[in-house]
């Protein structure tokens, strides 16, 4: 489970939720490092907060809305859980949240339906397929290279669902942290291992993406994944799964010209094919 996650939904704003950390001190960790590093993004954005389970003092309730404020990230409401913490909201005059709050998108994931990748003598990658779920290995030949980078010169579909707005934010997510949007998805930053990216449109990442990435949810198949360097532990395009394989994978960045590297759905599976820079 995440520690903290901000899940954002043009309609409803944005929502920083903490219910995952299991004590004070956790809390404010992530929100320390995950607030400050973006301020400017927080600056008349419609923000709540969700504090889960935690049992906070009306002192500890000063404490975490001062970090937020900080960073002009002021919540309209305060989602909890916790007697007591209500109590100490209502004692800080905090309106608490009514409903329940935003909560990341729910993504069947099979682990045990994982199966390894069979090469073939035209060396391409084929898998067993389960619940009509294609799982692949990020790893490209220079033939399926190729392949996709002729496919993408075809006219896009056009009966894609349309997606709104883009979710933009300067930071680098580290384990523990997710990111949620209903629309496009861009970070300017890395992705480390144990960060999680999940969007209903695409996903761009300026940097290393080194986690999971989640992109088409609700199965929009035009979806894409993209980032300067493509390292996942897994990512996932609509319907179809890709995780990194045991053995290295070819590295572009060691090719003249390498460049960002776009991942997207090629007859239901994800292939990985990368933009030269001359």
């Amino acid at each position: 489970m995440s520690k903290i996650a901000i899940i954002s939904q043009p309609d409803q704003g944005v929502l920083i939720d903490v219910s995952g950390c299991t004590t004070m001190q956790e809390a404010i960790e992530h929100l320390s490092s995950t607030l400050q590093v973006s301020s400017q993004f927080w600056k008349g954005s419609n923000v709540a907060l969700n504090l889960g389970k935690l049992d906070l003092a009306p002192a500890q309730v000063s404490q975490i809305l001062a970090i937020t404020k900080g960073v002009g990230a002021i919540p309209y409401e305060v989602f909890s859980t916790s007697g007591v913490t209500k109590a100490s909201l209502e004692q800080q005059n905090v309106r608490l949240g009514s409903g329940t709050p935003m909560s990341l998108p729910i993504v069947n994931m099979d682990a045990s339906a994982q199966h390894d990748m069979v090469e073939d003598d035209a060396n391409e990658y084929v898998t067993a397929k389960v619940a009509e779920e294609d799982i692949t290995y990020l790893y490209e030949t220079q033939e399926s290279q190729e392949l996709t980078e002729t496919l993408e010169e075809e006219p896009a579909a056009t009966n894609a669902p349309p997606v709104p707005q883009v979710l933009y934010l300067r930071q680098t997510l580290r384990s523990g942290q997710t990111v949620s949007h209903k629309g496009h998805l861009v970070i300017v930053g890395d992705v480390n291992p144990g960060a999680e990216l999940m969007a209903e449109g695409d996903i761009t990442v300026w940097g290393s993406l080194r986690g999971i990435a989640h992109a088409g949810i609700g199965g929009n198949v035009n979806a894409e994944i993209r980032a300067l360097k493509l390292q996942p532990v897994q990512i996932r395009i609509a319907h179809a799964i890709a995780r990194s394989p045991d053995r290295p994978n070819i590295k572009f960045a060691s090719q003249k010209g390498a460049g960002p590297e776009t991942a997207r759905l090629v007859d239901g599976k994800i292939r990985v094919s990368k933009r030269n820079i001359e």
